[in-house]
């Protein structure tokens, strides 16, 4: 198995020192600002600005600890899960759910399609109109992809992948028709909390032969496939 699999762990002892001063510095300012609040009656002008700049700097603080610590625990779990998966000669993967971005895509809309139809009826700046009626069709495409993209499934079988939507098989091919794999996140560019994986598969012809969603569990396990059979794989999630 390769190396990138077994021993791609992180080295958190960067980050830990980050968290340790993070957390110093926030009680230090804590602190500063517990006594500025108890005397609060008695300070002047420079002093109350100064409470409110430690103010926003404390929650600067906390906010940058949350986030590290959040992130770190994130990839602990991404390990943990790694660390169950075991590869069966013959597995099916369903696309992600992906529910939650469902829901991002779905609840700007009414609020888009009350404005398109504020803007008519009161006949306001054709800018406005037509800025709601983009936002509109771009919300809808992209809900539509994605609820599109929850249907795709693949069946493997030793060397053999069968694609699927809405279970009618539409495609099989097999590794060796495979160039390339990758790995990227519904976050595109950056990975971020809560982003899940996505796959694309590309043949020698640069064919793109599926575009699927995963979950956690299901990216390592098809990871696990794909370098167990030596295809060229970019990885951006697992970063």
């Amino acid at each position: 198995m390769s190396q990138d699999f077994d021993n791609n762990i992180p080295d958190f002892s960067k980050r830990k020192t980050a968290l340790r001063i993070l957390l110093f510095l926030s009680l230090i300012s804590l602190f500063i600002l517990v006594i500025q609040l108890t005397y609060i009656d008695e300070l002047s002008p420079l002093q109350a600005n100064l409470t409110i700049i430690n103010s926003f700097v404390l929650f600067i603080l906390v906010f940058l600890y949350i986030i590290l610590k959040v992130g770190m625990h994130a990839t602990i779990g991404r390990i943990k899960e790694r660390e169950k998966v075991q590869l069966p000669n013959e597995f099916r993967v369903d696309a992600a759910r992906q529910t939650h971005l469902i829901i991002t895509y779905l609840l700007p809309l009414p609020i888009y399609i009350l404005v398109l139809a504020a803007s008519i009826s009161e006949n306001v700046d054709i800018f406005i109109m037509l800025f709601s009626l983009g936002a509109i069709l771009a919300y809808s495409y992209f809900l539509y992809s994605t609820i599109k993209s929850r249907k795709y499934s693949l069946e493997v079988k030793d060397k053999t992948i069968t694609t699927i939507y809405k279970n009618k098989e539409t495609g099989r091919f097999t590794i060796e028709d495979i160039a390339f794999v990758a790995l990227s996140a519904s976050g595109k560019t950056k990975v971020k909390i809560g982003d899940y994986a996505i796959m694309k598969i590309i043949s020698f012809k640069a064919e793109k032969f599926l575009e699927i969603p995963l979950s956690l569990k299901n990216y390592w396990l098809m990871k696990k496939y794909f370098l167990k059979h030596n295809v060229n794989i970019g990885d951006i999630y697992n970063q």
